[in-house]
């Protein structure tokens, strides 16, 4: 298995090992796991499509594999899991957001383990101070979106702006903005722990309006740093539909008609319930 560099082979060596039970529970051996399907999952090899099926298939399986979601395992598990990964080079960071939000839709485990992740690097990225991996209440969002400056992030820091974008995205895709069902039927998540407020969905909006209005004007500099802005812009963009279809209701309650834009999104506008986020206006 180990000097094989065939996917197919990998996988099902694998595969071989969990039918055997030769895997221990336990965070330690399970996190090896979990980080072996997820990085078969990743891996770049020729024909990609084709293997597909496969690789998704074996990620969820690794996921599933002695799937326990008591609080305290899964904390250990993911403790273990970013042992195993250097979150300090960026291109590591990015493939796990990816990876993660993939995961979060093939199981309840994944589900759990893939949001723990995402909010501990979203942590990482914003200094937010949690101590603990868990899933969280998504008002918290707040906290990190009220400590990153757009204006400030896209002249200092534009590879961790892209990375905050993303994070969040795979944070809503996994909780609010996806299936929760089987969190609140059969792990007993309290409702309100995976709902994102329309209020704050709003102040997100207006966020990613305010990254989208700034590159736009910055589209023209011509720069090292010209891809890296069009890759911010895609994804910010990308997760303002995502909020926007889910707030169309909302919006037509707190905005009058005349704050719409021709495209159909809201215009960045002053809110008075922002005062928390004056730099945002």
């Amino acid at each position: 298995m180990h000097s094989s560099d065939n996917v197919i082979e990998l996988i099902e060596a694998f595969g071989q090992l969990m039918s055997r039970e030769e895997i221990e529970f336990g965070a330690e051996p399970l996190a090896g796991l979990h980080v072996a399907g997820m990085m078969l999952f990743m891996l770049h090899h020729n024909d990609l499509a084709s293997t597909q099926v496969q690789r998704t298939l074996f990620m969820q399986r690794c996921f599933d594999y002695m799937a326990c979601t008591e609080e305290t395992h899964v904390h250990e598990l993911c403790t273990q899991i970013l042992s195993l990964l250097d979150l300090n080079q960026s291109d590591n960071m990015l493939n796990l957001i990816l990876c993660c939000r993939n995961a979060s839709t093939l199981g309840t485990m994944a589900q759990i383990v893939s949001s723990c992740l995402l909010w501990a690097m979203l942590d990482k990225l914003t200094d937010l101070g949690f101590d603990e991996y868990r899933l969280r209440p998504y008002s918290e969002l707040m906290m990190a979106i009220a400590m990153v400056n757009p204006l400030v992030y896209l002249q200092n820091y534009l590879h961790s702006l892209n990375l905050i974008v993303r994070v969040i995205a795979g944070l809503l895709i996994a909780g609010p903005y996806g299936s929760t069902e089987k969190l609140r039927n059969e792990v007993g998540v309290p409702q309100d722990m995976l709902e994102f407020p329309n209020a704050d969905a709003a102040v997100l909006f207006r966020w990613l309006n305010t990254i989208v209005e700034e590159l736009r004007d910055e589209l023209q500099l011509r720069d090292a740093h010209v891809q890296e802005r069009m890759i911010i812009l895609e994804t910010s963009c990308e997760l303002m539909k995502l909020v926007h279809a889910h707030l169309a209701e909302f919006y037509q309650r707190m905005y009058s008609i005349g704050d719409f834009e021709d495209d159909g999104f809201v215009s960045d506008q002053q809110c008075d319930n922002d005062t928390d986020f004056e730099w945002l206006l």
